[in-house]
């Protein structure tokens, strides 16, 4: 009998102490009596129990209604309470911000400048000096091409094609006067200058002078032809000077009046014109 009640008391207490402590830590339980073979056997017994029917974990059920839209949820078990997320302030910042500088990268904004100015540092001072000479070569040359082709076009309407010059002039010559003056027509033939002197105006006393210069050069034969009549010798008498107007120079070529015509001058005679 003592037997009974002393296995009874350490059943009770084993299944006192399951409810509170781990159950591998019954085995190893110190009791102040000494324990029978059944009481270690009820202890192991209900051991095996709790090993293989283990805690049952936490779970969740989420049921989605499609009609409606509205999603319910039944969550068993113990759950962490939520902790609410503040909102990002992304969207008020970008707001705020001027409308230039809104969707760009700060670091392309940056290095534009950069660029610019490096480059900028980069020209070499030669490059916009040797771009002016250059545009003013340019300019020149265009301009002296738009002055060419102008005096080309005044001397068209002025001398005409073949280049012609006319002039009266008393120089003594077959009687003529201030009222029957000589008249010269200067021509431009062929790269050729040609004068014809008509005495006191008449056909019938015709003379033919042709210069001994040969009328070179890109428009030679354009070049208009002219004469003067001044005294170049001291004699006294009106000398025919032929003027032939190059676009780089005008050449001259002097002929002597004898009293009677005009002859070709030589190293004798003593010119001053």
């Amino acid at each position: 009998m003592p037997q009974e009640g002393e296995s009874s008391q350490i059943r009770r207490r084993g299944k006192a102490n399951m409810g509170e402590q781990d159950p591998l830590a019954l085995p190893y339980t110190r009791t102040s009596g000494r324990s029978t073979p059944s009481t270690q056997t009820d202890a192991y017994a209900s051991l095996e129990e709790d090993l293989l029917d283990p805690p049952r974990t936490n779970t969740s059920v989420v049921r989605y209604d499609g009609q409606q839209g509205i999603q319910s949820a039944r969550i068993t078990g113990a759950q962490p309470p939520s902790t609410p997320i503040p909102s990002r302030r992304q969207q008020g910042l970008t707001r705020n911000l001027p409308p230039s500088r809104q969707g760009q990268g700060r670091t392309t904004t940056q290095q534009q400048p950069r660029m610019q100015n490096k480059a900028r540092k980069n020209v070499h001072w030669l490059l916009p000096l040797g771009v002016g000479m250059v545009a003013m070569l340019v300019l020149w040359m265009v301009g002296a091409s738009v002055l060419a082709w102008g005096i080309q076009r005044y001397n068209d309407y002025r001398y005409g094609i073949p280049r012609t010059f006319q002039t009266d002039a008393v120089v003594g010559h077959g009687g003529d006067s201030a009222g029957h003056p000589s008249h010269f027509i200067a021509v431009n033939l062929n790269r050729q200058a040609i004068v014809l002197e008509f005495m006191a105006g008449d056909p019938a006393k015709s003379v033919s002078y042709v210069a001994p210069l040969y009328i070179a050069g890109d428009g030679g034969n354009l070049a208009p032809v002219t004469v003067e009549f001044r005294d170049v010798t001291g004699d006294g008498k009106p000398d025919m000077i032929i003027h032939i107007h190059l676009p780089s120079q005008d050449q001259i070529s002097v002929f002597v009046n004898d009293g009677t015509k005009f002859r070709p001058s030589n190293g004798n005679d003593k010119i001053r014109i």
